[in-house]
């Protein structure tokens, strides 16, 4: 019976999507009244319909256009859907030719006295802007959004660009309730079809060929003093290959901690342009090697021009390394000088943008900027330095070889085999550091000759985050102590991105946090504006409330505010891989010295985990000498990335962590 009751409510919902009408203006009061996704309801918001529409249109003036038609009817359940009512269209102009996007209409539909009440997007709402000399964006937020509001917009991207279309998306951190997708590509354009490698889940697509005529008007004309105008009609035939796609009840990507990049894994459709093969025209192949795309990048997009110009900097860096001999010397010399020189404009591109002598003269400009006047004034100061081409978090990891796959570079030198990366655009990295965003997987080096290879991005050095507490209670049982801790590496580099800057009691807010009825004062902290140095940070406190009589015994957790409290792997089952930032080692001491009168009834037990043969190992070591106990707990951790299959593993070793930080130490009066 449990079962029939189950499929009569799935036959009832497939009839309810059945009958929604999706045209345009279409919506219903029910969506407007609708208080949760039935399925779902936990989602701040819900795609009602999706339609996304890629075909390709033949005008006599512009020729052929490349045209997507999307339409969206989104559903605001509560505030924190609100982000959904404003939509970002991004457009790539090269030139003369740009993207153009238009045909933009909205309505925001809602429930006012019982009646459904619609307000329109109007065109003072809407805005576009050049965001970098490639991007254009047009962004608009639909009018008189409240809790339950419904959305309905669509807009039109007409391109000149025919040979790139852009991915499809099939999923999105909210559930869509019906999503309809078609690509029409002419027989002249040898398409591949990628789904996105990373996504759990896989979609079936239709494929099927049509025909179809292209009829247009051609105009002759013939005679010399008597010119005479004929007019025929004229066509083409040709074939059409279509994918489709239709599915309701799409899951949202599911948020999961420990994600490199959230969107990497939603579902896709990605196209890869083989070939052309025009009317009475040769078969034009564009499949590529990364060894191409490579050369392509740096002989073409002016990569090779801006690292060999050095005729405006040379006298201002030959005053710069006057004094410095060495070649660590002038390294750090002039990487700082970079850094300090030029300000990051935000935009990203493996493009210098502006060029090289126009972001030092002014000191700003992008990743391309910055990044490759690096390597020129490297060069020019007799290092083997090379731009990387690189593809950032949120750009994805390229699935075939294409300029596309690349969005930013860093720079490199090579000195006896060993390959060192830089990147100028972030005030906080030292040398052989990168910003987060930079660290996807793998690079491409490309080198003066011609030559390249992959260069991984991914840090191999363990930061190390060393903290010892010193503490004893005084004789009202108010833990007393000190705190010391050194950090390095990008943990120090983390510091300074959340730190630096940050007022002194404001700074100490941050420390007390999550740490109980704890006071924190004289706060030090040394080296946290020397870049690639040790910061050390030390502060006194006063904890009270850190034990618990009970029977005369005192019973209270070692490792007090230092310990790990709480498994932050608590899902049964894992859709993504984990990722951490970096290598990591761990490590905090705590020195006690046990109070007069009281003995040590029972310590934790001593222990050592280990995780996946070694690529995480987590100690705790337990020792007492007289009234002197002393805890060493240590997590290295030796590997970023684990799979879903190593979910379980890593959840029972934290697991195993949290245990030994929660055991208390029993004392009893001597």
């Amino acid at each position: 019976m449990k079962h029939f009751y189950f499929f009569i409510i799935s036959l009832f919902s497939v009839c309810l999507l059945q009958a929604q009408d999706y045209k345009f203006g279409k919506v219903s009061e029910e969506e407007v009244l609708e208080k949760e996704h039935p399925e779902f309801k936990e989602a701040n918001a819900a795609i009602l319909f999706r339609e996304h529409r890629v075909y390709y249109d033949i005008q006599r003036n512009s020729g052929l256009r490349l045209i997507t038609e999307v339409h969206e009817r989104i559903k605001i359940y509560n505030k924190e859907g609100f982000d959904w009512a404003t939509k970002t269209i991004s457009a790539y102009q090269n030139g003369t030719e740009t993207e153009d996007i238009g045909s933009i209409k909205g309505y925001t539909y809602n429930m006012v006295d019982g009646k459904l009440v619609d307000e329109k997007l109007r065109k003072n709402g809407i805005f576009k802007e050049e965001a970098s000399k490639y991007s254009l964006k047009t962004k608009f937020t639909m009018p008189a959004v409240s809790e339950g509001s419904v959305i309905e917009y669509t807009y039109t991207i007409r391109s000149p660009f025919v040979t790139s279309i852009d991915d499809v998306p099939l999923q999105f951190e909210i559930p869509v309730n019906r999503l309809e997708a078609q690509v029409k590509i002419p027989e002249f354009f040898g398409f591949r079809m990628h789904y996105n490698p990373k996504s759990p889940i896989v979609f079936p697509i239709d494929k099927k060929r049509e025909s179809f005529t292209y009829n247009y008007t051609q105009k002759t004309r013939s005679g010399q003093r008597i010119v005479k105008t004929d007019y025929s009609q004229e066509s083409i035939d040709y074939m059409l290959d279509v994918y489709g796609f239709k599915r309701d009840n799409i899951p949202p990507l599911k948020k999961e901690i420990y994600v490199d990049y959230l969107q990497n894994y939603a579902a896709y459709l990605r196209w890869e342009l083989q070939y052309t093969k025009f009317p009475d025209s040769p078969i034009e192949n564009y499949s590529r090697t990364w060894e191409g795309v490579a050369k392509s990048i740096y002989n073409d997009a002016g990569l090779k021009q801006e690292v060999n110009r050095t005729n405006f900097f040379d006298t201002d860096l030959d005053q710069l390394l006057a004094e410095t001999k060495d070649r660590p010397g002038k390294l750090a010399k002039i990487f700082t000088y970079v850094k300090n020189k030029t300000t990051w404009n935000d935009f990203i591109g493996f493009q210098a943008e502006n060029g090289i002598k126009t972001a030092y003269k002014y000191g700003k400009g992008n990743t391309g900027d910055i990044n490759l006047l690096l390597v020129s004034m490297l060069r020019y100061a007799g290092f083997d330095a090379n731009p990387v081409l690189v593809s950032t978090k949120a750009h994805g990891i390229p699935i075939y070889p294409t300029r596309n796959g690349f969005n930013y570079v860093v720079a490199a030198i090579e000195d006896q085999g060993e390959i060192i990366l830089m990147d100028a655009t972030d005030k906080n990295v030292a040398i052989g550091e990168l910003p987060e965003r930079a660290m996807n997987w793998q690079g491409r080096i490309i080198r003066e000759d011609g030559s390249s290879d992959w260069v991984n991005l991914m840090p191999t050095v363990k930061s190390q985050n060393t903290t010892m507490l010193n503490m004893q209670f005084d004789e009202e049982m108010v833990l007393k102590g000190k705190s010391v801790r050194n950090i390095n590496g990008l943990h120090a580099k983390k510091f300074r991105d959340n730190y630096v800057g940050l007022a002194n009691e404001d700074y100490v807010q941050v420390l007390e946090k999550n740490k109980g009825n704890i006071v924190i004062s004289d706060v030090a902290i040394s080296n946290e504006k020397a870049i690639g140095e040790n910061i050390k940070q030390s502060y006194n406190f006063e904890l009270r409330d850190a034990m618990e009589v009970i029977n005369e015994k005192i019973y209270f957790k070692p490792m007090v505010f230092a310990g790990l409290n709480e498994n932050p792997f608590k899902g049964e089952e894992r859709s993504y891989p984990i990722f951490f930032d970096f290598p990591s080692s761990d490590s905090k001491t705590i020195n006690l010295l046990i109070p007069e009168g009281y003995e040590v009834e029972s310590l934790p037990e001593s222990a050592i985990v280990n995780l996946k043969n070694g690529e995480g190992v987590f100690k705790f070591v337990v020792s007492l000498n007289g009234r002197f106990l002393r805890i060493e707990s240590s997590l290295d951790m030796n590997n970023m990335v684990y799979t879903s299959l190593d979910y379980e593993g890593l959840k029972n070793f934290y697991g195993e962590m949290v245990n030994k930080h929660s055991e208390a130490i029993v004392l009893s009066k001597s």
